[in-house]
């Protein structure tokens, strides 16, 4: 069974509550909750919040839309994947991140087919790594016993709060990567006020394309190049880049 986490906190400290601020006629999350939906090959979806007071927000949007939510860790999101994982009883896990409204299916079961056919532990489209980065678009796909081994044994807060850190880099697994086309190098996760109005400015650009993916994004932005001006300061995975300045054991 294929299950589908959301990962999502309204306490973003560069841009607040912005998981549930309205794009495009619908909340962020919502976006990502509908375009993950037209996956073949997802049989569930879970959102994976916090049980912070602030989240409540998050657990009562989910509870009025029909979206099945998971309230756990605040900083050890890896527990957090792994609690919400548990009453399915997956096979396989997809992370994908609710800061990428403009993500799409067609990306999931890209990856999905790629962890398939590769028979690897993990499989993803996105990595740290620049070759591999296609920002707003990231979907990562391993298996339940890798993520129950790195809910066991990963003891770095980076490898806590990241979730799939140890299961890369620890050497116990294997990996793979594919871009789902070659020359994607955007960053348009939405991480700041300038990221939502770069990807607010894709969004009414394509508000009559139904189920558009990267290559209608990209030919928007060709058309288009001053969107990339408006979030052009802003750096991919900085979340990541600091967790690994302030790393420590937990």
């Amino acid at each position: 069974m294929n299950l589908l986490i959301i990962q999502a906190r309204m306490g973003s400290s560069r841009l607040p509550g912005k998981v549930l601020k309205t794009l495009a006629g619908k909340t962020i999350l919502q976006h990502l909750v509908d375009r993950m939906k037209r996956s073949s090959l997802v049989d569930q979806l879970v959102v994976a919040t916090t049980t912070n007071a602030e989240d409540d927000a998050i657990a009562s949007y989910c509870e009025n839309n029909s979206i099945n939510c998971y309230r756990g860790s605040e900083w050890d999101v890896l527990d957090r994947y792994y609690q919400a994982a548990l009453p399915y009883s997956p096979d396989t896990i997809i992370r994908v991140t609710s800061d990428c409204p403009l993500n799409s299916f067609r990306v999931v079961d890209f990856v999905i087919e790629e962890f398939i056919k590769s028979s690897k532990d993990y499989f993803s489209n996105s990595n740290n790594e620049p070759d591999y980065l296609e920002d707003g678009f990231d979907v990562e796909v391993f298996r339940f016993n890798a993520l129950e081994t790195a809910w066991k044994e990963a003891k770095l807060l980076s490898e806590r709060e990241h979730v799939t850190p140890f299961i890369k880099y620890s050497g116990k697994f294997s990996c793979g990567w594919k871009k789902f086309h070659p020359a994607y190098q955007h960053k348009l996760s939405v991480d700041t006020a300038q990221d939502f109005a770069a990807v607010e400015a894709i969004f009414q650009h394509l508000k009559d394309t139904q189920d558009f993916s990267i290559p209608e994004v990209m030919d928007v932005l060709q058309q288009h190049p001053e969107i990339l001006l408006l979030n052009a300061e802003s750096e991919i995975n900085a979340g990541y880049k600091k967790s690994l300045k302030e790393d420590k054991h937990v």
